[in-house]
C-alpha cells in the first residue's frame, strides 16, 4: 500500500508542477517523466497509450482552429454579444444561457472569455449587480465544456467510457439535459439573492452604450454553419446509431466507431474550410484553438498513459481492491469527493479525468454513475486560478465579485447536476 501511494503522489506531484510551469503542454510532458520513474525505478508494466482519445482530440483542434482561421468564432461571439445586450434586465438568466450555448456549439472556452467584458458592463449599464451574471456564466461555460462534443475534455471521458457500453448517446440524455436544467436553477437562485443586494452607482462611470459595427464576410459566416453542422452530425449519429450503415467483415455485422465518426467530422469541416473557403493552412496549424488541442493532447497521452499504467498494475489493483474498492463497493457516492478533491488541486478536466476514472472503473464503479457525477471534473473553483474566474473579478468594477464568491455557487450547481442526472437515470 506504501508504494502505491507513494507513485499517486510522484503522479500527482508531476501534474501539479506541470500545470504550473507550463500549462497544460506542461502537464503532459511531465507525466511522461513520471511514466519513466513508474516503469524503471516501480518496475510497473506500461499500459497501451491512449492513442484513439488523442486523435480525437487532434481532429477537433484541427477543425477549431480552422473555425477561428475562417472568422467564424469572431463571427459567433459577435452574435452572442447582441444576444446578451438584448435582453440587458435578465442578464442574470441570459448571458449563463448564452455562454453554455456557445461554448457547447464550439466547443472552447475562449468564447466565454470574450464575452464577459460584455455581461459585466451591460449589467452595469442596466443597474444589475454584474457579480450574479458573472459568476452564473463563468460555471455555465465550464460545464459546456463537458457536454460539447467538439469540447476535448467530452471526448475523452466518453472515449473513457465506451469500452463499458457508454455510448455518446447515452452520455449526452443524460449529461445535456441535467447540465442545462442545472444552469437554470443557479441563475433563479442568484436573481433572488441578488434582489436582496442593492445596486450602488458610487463612483461608477456609466458609459453610453455604443454598438461596435463589424461586418463579416460570406465565408466567416458559412464556415460557422459548416461547423455547426459537423458538430450537429456527431450528435444525430450518437444519439441515433442506428442510422448508421453497416457493414460486414468476417461474417459479423459492424459499424462505424463513434471515436472515428467524431474525427471523420471533424476533419471533414476542416477540409471544407480549406477547399471551400480558401483559409490558410499556415493560419489554421497557428490558430489558439488548434494549439490548446494539442496540448490537451498530450494531457491526455501523458497522464492518461500514467494514470493507466499505475491504477492497471496487476500488483496495484490488487492493493486497491482489497483498501479502497471495499469502501466503493459499499458507499459507491464517495468516488465524489475523490473526484472533487482532485479536480480542486489540478484544476484540468482532462488531466483529473485521467487521474480518476481510470482508477475509479478498475475499482469497479459503475460508469453509468461517472456519468452522473462527469461534472465534478469542473470543481476547479475553490482554488482560484482558472482565467475565465481571474477575469469576471476584473471585469466587476463594482468590487462585489471575489474568487471566493464563487465556492458556494459552484458546489450547489455541481451538486445540482448530480441529483438531475441521477434523477434521469431512473428513466434511462
Amino acid at each position: 500500500m506504501f508504494l502505491l501511494l507513494l507513485e499517486i503522489l510522484i503522479m500527482v506531484t508531476f501534474i501539479i508542477y506541470g500545470l504550473i510551469k507550463g500549462g497544460a503542454l506542461g502537464s503532459g510532458i511531465t507525466s511522461i517523466i513520471a511514466l519513466f520513474i513508474m516503469m524503471f525505478v516501480f518496475n510497473l508494466p506500461p499500459s497501451a497509450p491512449p492513442v484513439t482519445a488523442v486523435l480525437i482530440i487532434i481532429s477537433i483542434g484541427v477543425a477549431s482552429g480552422a473555425l477561428q482561421a475562417s472568422g467564424g468564432m469572431d463571427y459567433m461571439i459577435s452574435v452572442a454579444t447582441k444576444i446578451i445586450r438584448k435582453f440587458p434586465k435578465a442578464i442574470t438568466l441570459v448571458a449563463p444561457l448564452v455562454c453554455f450555448m456557445f461554448v457547447f456549439g464550439m466547443g472552447t472556452a475562449m468564447i466565454s472569455l470574450s464575452l464577459e467584458p460584455i455581461i459585466a458592463e451591460t449589467a452595469i449599464k442596466s443597474k444589475v449587480n454584474p457579480k450574479a451574471a458573472l459568476i452564473s456564466s463563468v460555471l455555465a461555460s465550464n460545464m459546456a465544456l463537458l457536454c460539447s462534443p467538439a469540447s476535448s475534455s467530452t471526448a475523452f471521458v466518453i472515449m473513457l467510457l465506451m469500452p463499458f457500453g457508454i455510448s455518446m448517446g447515452t452520455y449526452l440524455s443524460i449529461v445535456l439535459p441535467a447540465t442545462i436544467i442545472s444552469i437554470i436553477l443557479l441563475s433563479l437562485m442568484m436573481i433572488l439573492v441578488n434582489k436582496k443586494i442593492p445596486f450602488v452607482e458610487d463612483g461608477l462611470e456609466v458609459t453610453e452604450d455604443t454598438v461596435e459595427i463589424t461586418t463579416f464576410d460570406k465565408n466567416a459566416k458559412y464556415s460557422t454553419l459548416v461547423f455547426l453542422g459537423c458538430v450537429l452530425g456527431i450528435i444525430v449519429f450518437g444519439l441515433f446509431p442506428g442510422l448508421l450503415p453497416q457493414y460486414t467483415v468476417n461474417g459479423e455485422s459492424v459499424k462505424i466507431a463513434t471515436a472515428d465518426l467524431v474525427q471523420m467530422f471533424m476533419y471533414s469541416s476542416a477540409a471544407l474550410n480549406l477547399l471551400l473557403f480558401k483559409v490558410d493552412s499556415k493560419k489554421i496549424l497557428s490558430a489558439p484553438a488548434t494549439m490548446n488541442a494539442l496540448a490537451a493532447s498530450l494531457v491526455v497521452l501523458g497522464g492518461g498513459w500514467l494514470g493507466s499504467t499505475i491504477f492497471g498494475s496487476p500488483g496495484n489493483q490488487e492493493t486497491l481492491t482489497n483498501s479502497l474498492g471495499a469502501i466503493l463497493a459499499s458507499y459507491p457516492w464517495v468516488i465524489i469527493i475523490l473526484c472533487s478533491f482532485v479536480a480542486m488541486l489540478i484544476g484540468a478536466q482532462t488531466a483529473v479525468a485521467a487521474i480518476v476514472f481510470p482508477l475509479a472503473l478498475a475499482l469497479g464503479v459503475s460508469p453509468l454513475l461517472l456519468v452522473v457525477i462527469v461534472q465534478c471534473l469542473n470543481v476547479n473553483f475553490i482554488i482560484p486560478a482558472q482565467p475565465t474566474m481571474l477575469l469576471a473579478c476584473e471585469l466587476d468594477r463594482t468590487g462585489r465579485t471575489k474568487t471566493y464568491n464563487f465556492i458556494v455557487p459552484g458546489l450547489a450547481i455541481t451538486a445540482l447536476s448530480i441529483f438531475v442526472s441521477y434523477g434521469i437515470t431512473l428513466f434511462i
